[in-house]
């Protein structure tokens, strides 16, 4: 059997020519990234890389991995190339942004390969039985966490065993019948699973929270306790506030191996969080000093959860980064998201790491259920306040399947139910009796001034650390493509 693992392309062509780009697979949600292509972020999709890696070792088909996105194809390209690989079984996550054209892809995949087609993720995980029901090109469903699954599936396709006990499937019997076969369970050790395939899915061009390059994304742990409304990982792909981490000795062995096989220069840890487990973060940190490992490493990690022995063995062990969510700086907001942070604790965690030569990056997002121009004005004034290097701001989109979703249908805030309107980076689709969406999306320009402006006086006024940066930029980006990046960043600044 041949078995293709892929990410759907991520690039569109309008009617006028224009092009858009995409973020699918790998990223907490899925974005347009502008009308240009990207070189400083595109999210390694670890869910297909893992489970390419996993058909690979527990098979005997022909398995390979294929990335339509950082490779910056077209449909029609995606499409040329998967009919060259004639595969049997294709495997690939739906984006909710861009399901009808996914789907109008997968229409031609099926009528050009007559392959059996694999479909994973957010998306599919909420409307499994629709999905197989409504579209005759699609043949399976995956629910949640989906790699084991995935495995389990082809063994039996090529076993040709009863499909009924693959758990976490929704598929189509002889008499178009739609099954929803019985959930799969979360996997209870992390360490069962290979290292993600690189090979297909090219460690070297996911950048990342990225200062050396290149920079390797890893995975320590899945899932947070947290409960946030809008996060689709917590809702709807694991369904669960269970936490659960790889062993230190795993971890530092992936990053010994990424380093000889890959060159690392810099590791990028895009767990949920972290930081969760102190117990965690001081075995890792542990291991890599005993190890000798001297390479850099960067985290997404929580304020809430850290402490400064936490912060102080990370950057003894190589951190020099951690990116962490404030989201809003209204106690009543963070509240009524489920997200327990303490605003000042956030602000101390900012000082601590700057102490620590840890550089910080806060995100935030505005939007969120109770939002009000005063709440607006309040959590601006905090992203000025807060000593961190630097921060984003973006708009709530409440995906299908979260909690943020079926309050926002339930009262009517929604301005649209056209997925292709549910982007990251596009226009607010959420309205509020006393906050329309034009004007979330005139704040969320005034705050990215704000947030531009804040970076640029930081490197007039901190230009030991900057340079050292800028000179990494350009001998990745090279001098004219950072002066362009420069230019455009500094003119939306001022």
């Amino acid at each position: 059997m041949n078995i293709l693992v892929a990410n759907l392309a991520g690039v569109k062509v309008e009617s006028d020519g224009s092009v858009k780009h995409y973020i699918k697979a790998g990223s907490r949600w899925p974005m347009t990234i502008g009308r240009s292509r990207s070189v400083d972020y595109y999210p390694f999709p670890f869910w297909l890389a893992y489970t390419s890696a996993l058909l690979k070792r527990d098979t005997k088909a022909h398995v390979q991995g294929l990335d339509g996105v950082v490779l910056d194809m077209t449909g029609d390209e995606l499409l040329g190339e998967i009919v060259s690989r004639k595969p049997d079984l294709l495997v690939v996550e739906l984006a909710s942004l861009t399901l009808g054209e996914d789907l109008e892809f997968m229409t031609k995949v099926k009528a050009a390969t007559k392959c059996r087609i694999v479909v994973c993720g957010n998306y599919a995980t909420v409307t499994h039985k629709s999905l197989i029901q409504d579209n005759a090109c699609l043949d399976f469903a995956v629910r949640g966490e989906y790699e084991m699954a995935v495995r389990d599936l082809a063994l039996a396709l090529m076993d040709e065993t009863p499909l009924e006990d693959v758990l976490g499937v929704t598929w189509r019997d002889a008499s178009g019948q739609v099954v929803e076969n019985a959930p799969r369970p979360l996997l209870a050790s992390l360490d069962e699973l290979p290292f993600p395939d690189r090979e297909d899915f090219p460690a070297t061009i996911y950048p990342d929270f990225t200062l050396y390059s290149p920079c390797i994304n890893i995975l320590s742990s899945r899932g947070c306790p947290c409960g946030c409304v809008y996060c689709q990982e917590r809702h709807v792909m694991y369904a669960s506030p269970k936490y659960r981490s790889r062993s230190a000795a795993s971890v530092v062995d992936e990053m010994q191996y990424c380093q000889q096989k890959f060159g690392a220069r810099q590791f990028y840890f895009d767990d949920q969080s972290f930081v969760v487990k102190k117990k965690h973060v001081m075995d890792i940190c542990a291991e890599i000093m005993r190890r000798g490992l001297t390479v850099p490493w960067t985290v997404m990690g929580d304020a809430m959860f850290v402490d400064r022995e936490m912060l102080e063995a990370m950057a003894k062990a190589g951190c020099i980064g951690m990116k962490f969510g404030v989201e809003s700086a209204d106690q009543t907001i963070l509240k009524a998201i489920g997200k327990p942070l303490d605003l000042e604790k956030a602000k101390q965690v900012a000082r601590w790491c700057k102490e620590l030569s840890i550089r910080t990056h806060a995100t935030f997002c505005l939007g969120l259920p109770g939002e009000t121009v005063e709440t607006i004005k309040k959590t601006m004034a905090y992203m000025e306040e807060i000593e961190v290097d630097t921060a984003q701001v973006s708009k709530a989109v409440p995906y299908p399947g979260t909690p943020m979703y079926e309050w926002a249908m339930k009262n009517g805030y929604l301005t649209t139910t056209d997925l292709g309107n549910f982007d990251g980076m596009g226009d607010s689709i959420i309205s509020y009796p006393g906050l329309s969406n034009q004007e979330i999306d005139a704040w969320c320009a005034i705050f990215s001034r704000r947030v531009a402006r804040k970076k640029v006086l930081k490197y007039l006024f901190e230009p030991r650390q900057s340079i050292s940066i800028i000179i990494e930029m350009a001998r990745r980006k090279g001098v004219m493509s950072l002066l362009k990046s420069l230019y455009t960043f500094v003119r939306r600044a001022f």
